[in-house]
């Protein structure tokens, strides 16, 4: 089994990406499963409800705990016993390293003890989308924002920063890719990759 994960701040276009890499990996005879995080499980899919929530007032430590119990539920039930031969993942781990690590301050000593913790399986590659914030904000201007989507330009710099030092520390994983190109474009770049792993 190979796992795949897109990661990026909002507004980058993974869910477009992840539908069509997935349809390209279905037209090679290949099974897959796509899991968001948080969520893709009944108990993960409640901590989701919480974590976006705008009403919930929900502390740092809270809000990493809660990522964690959703991610350490989808791993029991999803990855563990996965007969599929790709998991696509709409944000991993490396999503608590950039928004509560970078974005939220919280010790990435402490993130890492987690993901260990927890039996994060090591993504055979990671597409990092980057796109400028605002830009990212602009494409989701029609949007209602849920509570992480609330947390202002100045959080989602530090997030955005976070993934590109994460990038720099794992260069042979974490591809990055300007999603300011167009979708077609994207999606070639993306499929060079992947031809290599499969």
């Amino acid at each position: 089994m190979k796992i795949i994960s897109f990661e990026g701040v909002e507004g980058v276009g993974k869910s477009t990406q992840i539908t069509m890499l997935d349809t390209y990996l279905e037209s090679k005879g290949l099974s897959t499963e796509v899991l968001r995080e948080p969520g893709s499980t009944q108990v993960g899919e409640n901590i989701r409800e919480i974590l976006l929530n705008t009403s919930a007032d929900l502390s740092n430590e809270s809000e990493l705990l809660l990522m964690f119990a959703a991610r350490a539920q989808l791993i029991s039930e999803k990855i563990n016993y996965s007969d599929k031969d790709i998991i696509l993942f709409d944000r991993f781990y490396d999503a608590s390293l950039a928004y509560q690590g970078f974005g939220r301050g919280l010790s990435q000593e402490i993130i890492n003890s987690l993901i260990t913790f927890t039996k994060c399986p090591v993504p055979d590659i990671t597409f990092l989308l980057d796109i400028e914030v605002e830009e990212g904000f602009k494409r989701k201007l029609n949007d209602k924002k849920d509570r992480i989507e609330s947390s202002g330009i100045a959080f989602f710099e530090k997030v955005r920063s976070g993934y590109l030092d994460l990038s720099q520390n794992e260069p042979n994983r974490i591809k990055v890719l300007d999603a300011k190109k167009s979708i077609d474009e994207l999606h070639k770049d993306i499929i060079s990759f992947v031809d290599i792993i499969l």
